[in-house]
């Protein structure tokens, strides 16, 4: 059995949580900055009024006038879902992660550890955010179980043992849900669409070798999902061994050259870290929070684990030409568990390389006894102007 636990709009629910606004209002979340002008997911109160993710901004305000838009929060989407995923390993799952606000795991090896199949779903939904509207259903297939998690009841879980029950759920259901749930290429589901297929329970009911001939591989996949039959394997992620570094600007941010001395420093401290326990870095993301609401983020994934501050500055910094937008707070996370073992080591420190380490070791024992704030440097953010407060900018001492 697979158990998939679903909270639905989970980034809408985040941006409404911060901006706090209600949930019964005719609200959509609005582009990001930079970003195709194009609304997200929106309310109930805003679908009845014909709104629909990925319509111009222009032609969903046409629709309903009193449509009112919302920043996007990816930053508080992207820890919430981790906060969500790890909460489920505490059960002793090896979870695999879906898109936010979804995740799968087996109950093998569980039923005894928690006294079955009931008590587990039970404390599965207990693990989800509260207040959330978290669902969880079982099934057997990742594809079966996120739709029983969809149509179970916020406060009681939903099995499927299998056989009618699958038939009969999955029946009524749109095509569009091999989109959604299952990854199959929206071309394939605009196909069905135009030959007159629009449910589930249509595409299962067609034989299976015509079904095959006429789409190929994809369309075969897409009907055995349509019947019930999941037989991909689970994939949970190895948990990782999180290290997080932030600093937050006296004054929101714009500069470029400000936001990168930030990030330098927030990445030197984080690599040491790293290399204290002994660890390396398999992954790190970039957050920023703007200013009147909103964030930034961007997440990497490194090709060879490493503890190198050049090496994680040539791959993040790169990536902050994209924040539009005064920055208030800057925060790195990153994944360490990764191992140093295997890479090549000097066996004799250079005399420059000392000196540096010695005067990089000595700036951040005055920053721990004195604060960040207490050595600084001067950064040109406008040279054109003559205003000496508006040409130049104090930003963290890089080491």
């Amino acid at each position: 059995m697979i158990v998939a636990a679903h909270i639905p709009r989970f980034p809408l629910l985040m941006a409404l949580l911060r901006a706090r606004r209600p949930l019964d209002a005719p609200i959509a979340l609005g582009p990001e900055p930079g970003a195709p002008q194009v609304v997200g997911e929106c309310t109930p109160v805003a679908e009845a009024q014909g709104v629909e993710p990925g319509l111009r901004v222009g032609e969903a305000l046409a629709r309903c006038p009193a449509l009112e838009l919302v920043v996007p929060d990816p930053a508080a989407v992207a820890e919430e879902a981790e906060g969500m995923v790890r909460r489920l390993e505490e059960l002793g799952a090896a979870v695999e992660p879906g898109p936010p606000g979804q995740a799968f795991f087996s109950a093998d090896g569980l039923l005894r550890l928690h006294g079955g199949l009931d008590p587990l779903l039970r404390r599965t939904r207990a693990a989800l955010p509260v207040g959330a509207g978290g669902r969880v259903g079982a099934a057997p297939g990742t594809f079966v179980a996120i739709q029983a998690a969809r149509a179970s009841a916020p406060d009681r879980q939903l099995t499927l043992r299998g056989g009618d029950d699958v038939r009969e759920l999955l029946s009524s259901l749109p095509v569009a849900r091999l989109v959604d749930d299952a990854d199959v290429a929206p071309e394939l589901v605009s196909t069905l669409r135009d030959l007159g297929i629009t449910t589930l329970g249509r595409l299962s009911g067609l034989p299976a070798r015509s079904v095959g001939a006429r789409l190929g591989p994809a369309g075969h996949r897409a009907h055995r999902l349509a019947r019930g039959i999941d037989d991909r394997p689970l994939a949970p992620r190895t948990p990782p061994a999180p290290l997080e570094q932030r600093f937050h600007f006296p004054q929101p941010v714009g500069a470029r050259s400000a936001l990168r001395a930030a990030a330098r420093l927030l990445l030197g401290e984080i690599a040491a870290s790293a290399r204290a326990r002994g660890r390396a870095i398999r992954a790190l993301e970039l957050r920023a929070r703007l200013e009147g609401g909103g964030s930034w983020s961007r997440a990497m994934t490194l090709r060879d684990a490493t503890a190198d501050t050049e090496r994680l500055d040539a791959a993040a910094l790169p990536s902050l030409e994209e924040v539009q937008g005064s920055v208030e707070e800057l925060r790195v996370r990153v994944d360490a568990s990764g191992s140093l073992a295997g890479h090549q080591l000097t066996a004799i420190r250079s005399a420059a390389d000392e000196r540096s380490r010695r005067a990089g070791e000595a700036i951040r024992q005055v920053r721990a006894a004195l604060g960040d704030e207490i050595i600084l440097r001067a950064v040109e953010v406008e040279p054109w102007s003559r205003l000496p407060e508006r040409r130049w900018a104090l930003v963290p001492f890089d080491s």
